[in-house]
């Protein structure tokens, strides 16, 4: 019975996660540092729901990681 309820949670997660990349498809870039000698260091180009997404889930994952080692 978990096992199911993973997966239905699993394929909600991925479908609104698919809805946000789709409806954001404005391609942005994301400027890392301030121009150091004239020069910007950037990310290429993506979407701007993968770009959220990307940040979601990495913040989760490094929550998830902290807090096993902060008990």
């Amino acid at each position: 019975m978990r096992l199911i309820l993973y997966f239905i949670l699993s394929v909600i997660v991925l479908s609104f996660s698919a809805l946000i990349v789709f409806l954001n498809q404005e391609p942005v870039e994301l400027i890392l540092t301030p121009p150091v000698g004239g020069t910007y260091y950037i990310i290429p180009d993506m979407p701007l729901g993968l770009l959220v997404l990307v940040f979601f889930f990495s913040g989760l994952a490094i929550g998830y990681l902290l807090s096993f080692i902060l008990k």
